[in-house]
């Protein structure tokens, strides 16, 4: 894909779209319902892709800007591996957090027990100020549909092929429903044995069990 075609809307611009969603919680009601907002047309770019956009820019050329995000990388890979933080200037911060499992003891705590929870990123203070200031763009009227349990299964196990933890909030972005809706999922899969509770309080996520979700 050329550099031209990767961006199909204004530069700068977030489109998005809301939906009214009947899970009366928090307040809503039927005749007030809750509104959702999603992110609409967003797609993941490639580190090639980026690689012929740096290129375009500047008087590197795109097989040099390649090397140099696969080596970025690997650093960021071993670095993180060695139990350091990255730091990548006006980006932000990656660094890994760790989790025992269910030990209440730490007399009971082996090295063979502790395990990477997840890799948490930190945006700089630049990145955050410059989301803030997004422009944002309708991209069409509001929306009723809510999800079905299987609709959200079916969407789930489309994360879970490449990931193996889920969070709440994700299940917020890809179901594009509020709070309380994703919470009301989560339970339903946990009530049907699809979903297991990992983590404790602010790291509590989810994993996908055998034989659900594609797993």
């Amino acid at each position: 894909m050329g550099t031209q075609k990767l961006i199909q809307k204004e530069s700068g611009t977030i489109a998005y779209q809301l939906r009214e969603i009947k899970d009366f919680g928090r307040g809503a009601s039927e005749e007030n319902p809750a509104v959702a907002v999603t992110v609409v047309g967003g797609r993941t770019v490639t580190s090639d892709e980026l690689a012929k956009e740096i290129a375009a820019s500047c008087t590197i050329k795109e097989a040099d800007v390649a090397g140099v995000l696969k080596a970025l990388s690997q650093r960021v890979r071993d670095t993180l591996l060695d139990g350091n933080r990255v730091e990548l200037g006006e980006i932000g911060t990656f660094s890994v957090t760790l989790t025992c499992g269910n030990k209440h003891r730490a007399d009971k705590v082996a090295s063979r027990d502790i395990k990477v929870r997840r890799i948490a990123f930190a945006p700089s203070k630049e990145l955050t100020h410059a989301m803030r200031g997004a422009t944002m763009r309708s991209a069409g009227p509001v929306r009723t549909k809510q999800l079905t349990l299987e609709e959200a299964e079916e969407r789930l196990a489309t994360h879970f092929a490449t990931h193996t933890e889920l969070y709440r909030s994700e299940v917020e972005s890809i179901c594009e429903c509020t709070r309380y809706r994703a919470t009301q999922f989560i339970e339903a899969f946990i009530k049907a044995g699809k979903l297991q509770v990992a983590g404790r309080k602010n790291g509590r996520h989810y994993v996908a069990m055998a034989g659900s979700f594609g797993k």
